[in-house]
This record gives C-alpha cells, sequence and structure tokens, in this order.
C-alpha cells in the first residue's frame, strides 16, 4: 500500500482489454471481503501518459492492509480531473480536499 502522500492506497494494475472511465478522481464503493467501504478512486497514467493504473482508498480506514487482497470498486461520480504534480506537499492538500469532497458526497448518497 501506498502512503507517501498521507492517503494510503491499494494500487490496481488494470488489465489488459479492460473498458475504464476518464482519468481521474472518483468517490465510490469498494468491497473488501464481503464488506462495501465508502472510497476515492484516482484513475491515472503514471505521469507516463502510457501506464494507467487505479488507486484506491478506503475512506476512514488507515489501518486496513490491503497488499494482496482481492478488491471489486464500483465508480459513483468524478470529482476531479486529474492535476499537474505541484510537488508532495501541494498535492497532500489537494487529496485532503479530496476526502473531505467524498465525506460530502457520500453524506448527500446514503445507501
Amino acid at each position: 500500500m501506498a502512503t507517501r502522500l498521507g492517503c494510503p492506497t491499494a494500487n490496481l494494475a488494470v488489465e489488459q482489454g479492460a473498458v475504464i472511465p476518464a482519468l481521474g478522481v472518483y468517490v465510490g464503493n469498494t468491497e473488501l471481503e464481503g464488506i462495501i467501504y465508502p472510497s476515492i478512486i484516482c484513475i491515472n497514467d503514471g505521469r507516463t501518459g502510457y501506464r494507467l493504473k487505479i488507486e484506491v482508498h478506503l475512506l476512514d480506514q488507515k489501518d486496513i492492509n490491503l497488499s494482496g487482497k482481492y478488491l471489486h470498486v464500483v465508480l459513483c461520480n468524478k470529482i476531479r480531473d486529474l492535476v499537474p504534480f505541484p510537488g508532495e506537499d501541494e498535492m497532500a492538500k489537494i487529496i485532503q480536499d479530496d476526502i473531505y469532497k467524498a465525506g460530502e458526497w457520500f453524506a448527500v448518497h446514503k445507501g
């Protein structure tokens, strides 16, 4: 699990032939071992332009180890487009704002 920016994520590889939506940051639900967690999902190209990946952060669940686990991810709503990497400190602030926006979204869209 990546935690460099203060937001632990599971980094999922995108299988060849998979259909994915536009690059960006989404709110969604992630099922892990029969439990559904509200999540933030980032679909990006790793700043390379050719290697797609999906990063999943379970909201309010920093202590769950996702390494080697099977995750089922459902996207619900796009909250923003990707932004050029502005440096670690600024990116950490952007991610915290994403977490806040996701919390607001889930408060309105319960169930």
